[in-house]
């Protein structure tokens, strides 16, 4: 019998251990029937596994941790056991890998061939089968100590919402220690292109990887029961089709309740917090353009300061041309650590001119200084507005290289940012910010949540956004220069000063 078809047996002989059903016999659907051929599908022909890495992508609530938990067991106690093997759960969190820990002991406490032949370690989340000397193990993502693993078979929970694919990495590598190994996933979307569940469900087909995606159509309506199906191929099964029913109610009614929805509900790569850009609205102002047309035009700066070790921006806007220029910087050193901790490319975007990396791996302003200096140079630069925070050192150096910039202090506050914000979201969506397509920028337009202060003044929030958002701010800082006809207009604010 080939290996899938006893795969599905084996899945078939577990017990539903909770719900209406609990204790009849699971039953697979056709979409896991899908996953499971496509995954244990004929070997290679010296006999090693050709899938390597599986995904599933599918909406909340249908079965995920139930079929997860069934193929560490098939791999643990079932038709592809095998000697001394390693088996992993690995999830977000140690709730989470608790849930995936329960599905599985309670399969085993079920059958009793199962229980007969295991032992079972509760405060280590552990399962050993004593015939086998394999063991099964949940982790999180958080582990740092898990370079010396060498899995024959791991599952990872909801990939889509951890920040670290360190021990996603950690996990695949150690693959490469068994003949057979496989690691496989199920998830929902993750809300970003650059998260490494996006990257592995958008990348072109390779033998050793299979993905599986459901999901809803990007512009269905909320009430469309074939997007509801599309995502959701249990609907109607055991994930009961009134109370979706009653859930996308809500989000026609509720717009903060809608992408929340629209990602967990109906798969959708879309941010489940209330960003403040469209992605959409971001992308219709990417239209390329010609840098050394915007040369000696008038343009209104923004500057972003870093801390030592982060990332600084600068953003020059363009009003009578509708444009926008980004420079980032950040040290050469830290890269490595940063493309691991941020994951996204800094490595990429520096090498295609996108940022400046600056010697050692600390914040280099003189580096900063004169770069600043070849901007003034090529464009006629009206104001620059800055956050004074870890703004002494560089205007100092300034100084002392005899730079003269029209650097105008901005106050972060809601009254500041006011104005500003208004100011950038009406560019923004009368196209009259068009960006050249600058992937730091794309990135970090999605990363954006704004905060509301009673009056309803809004400004942005590095504290609750989803990563780094410094260009943004800069950007932010710029439009709001700008939207001032003149730079000496500042004086008469009570938020900002002049330098």
């Amino acid at each position: 019998m080939p290996e899938a078809e006893r795969v599905m047996a084996f899945l078939e002989t577990l017990p539903i251990v909770s719900g209406l059903k609990a204790g009849e016999r699971l039953e697979l659907l056709e979409f896991q029937r899908q996953f499971v051929r496509g995954v244990y599908g004929p070997r290679t022909d010296d006999g090693e596994r050709r899938v390597r890495l599986a995904a599933l992508s599918v909406a909340r609530g249908n079965g995920k941790s139930a079929l997860l938990s069934g193929l560490s067991l098939a791999h643990l106690l079932g038709p592809c056991q095998e000697p001394y093997g390693e088996c992993y759960a690995a999830a977000l969190d140690r709730e989470q890998a608790g849930v995936l820990y329960h599905q599985t002991r309670a399969y085993i406490e079920a059958t009793p061939w199962m229980a007969a032949r295991v032992n079972i370690r509760d405060w280590h989340k552990e399962i050993t089968d004593e015939e086998s000397n394999s063991r099964w193990r949940a982790l999180t993502s958080d582990a740092r100590k898990a370079h010396g693993l060498a899995p024959s078979f791991w599952i990872a929970d909801e990939v889509a919402q951890w920040r670290s694919r360190e021990l996603w990495d950690n996990l695949s590598t150690g693959m490469g220690k068994r003949r057979s190994a496989l690691g496989v996933t199920i998830s929902t979307q993750a809300a970003e292109d650059l998260h490494f569940f996006s990257e592995m469900l958008d990348a072109e087909p390779v033998p050793t990887i299979y993905t599986q995606l459901h999901a809803a159509l990007e512009d269905c309506a909320l009430d469309d029961r074939e997007a509801w199906a599309a995502a959701n191929p249990a609907l109607g099964e055991f994930l009961n089709e009134e109370q979706f029913a009653d859930a996308a109610a809500r989000a026609m009614r509720s717009p903060s309740f809608e992408p929340s929805f629209r990602l967990l509900q109906l798969n959708q790569r879309v941010a489940a917090e209330g960003r403040f850009i469209e992605q959409a609205d971001w992308d219709a102002n990417g239209e390329p353009f010609d840098i050394a047309e915007l040369e000696g035009e008038r343009c209104f700066g923004g500057l972003d300061l870093s801390s030592t070790k982060d990332l600084t921006a600068l953003a020059l806007y363009f009003p009578d041309q509708g444009k926008l220029l980004a420079w980032h910087w950040f040290p050469r050193d830290t890269i490595s650590k940063r493309v691991e901790t941020d994951r996204v490319p800094y490595d990429r975007w520096a090498a295609d001119g996108w940022a400046e990396t600056t010697v050692g791996n600390a914040r280099d302003d003189l580096a900063i200084a004169l770069q600043l200096a070849d901007i003034r140079t090529r464009y006629q630069v009206e104001a620059i507005a800055f956050d004074r925070w870890q703004m002494a050192r560089l205007k100092k150096l300034l100084s002392d290289e005899g730079i003269d910039l029209p650097l105008v202090d901005f106050v972060p506050g809601f009254r500041s940012y006011a104005a500003a914000v208004d100011a950038f979201e009406t560019a923004l969506l009368t196209r009259k910010l068009q960006h050249n397509n600058n992937p730091l920028l794309r990135w970090q337009a999605g990363n954006v949540i704004v905060e509301t202060d009673p009056a309803g003044n809004r400004k942005p929030t590095k504290a609750k956004s989803l990563d780094r958002i410094d260009g943004i701010v800069a950007s932010i800082m710029a439009v709001g220069a700008a939207a001032i006809e003149e730079p000496t207009n500042y004086l008469t604010l009570d938020s900002v000063r002049v330098l």
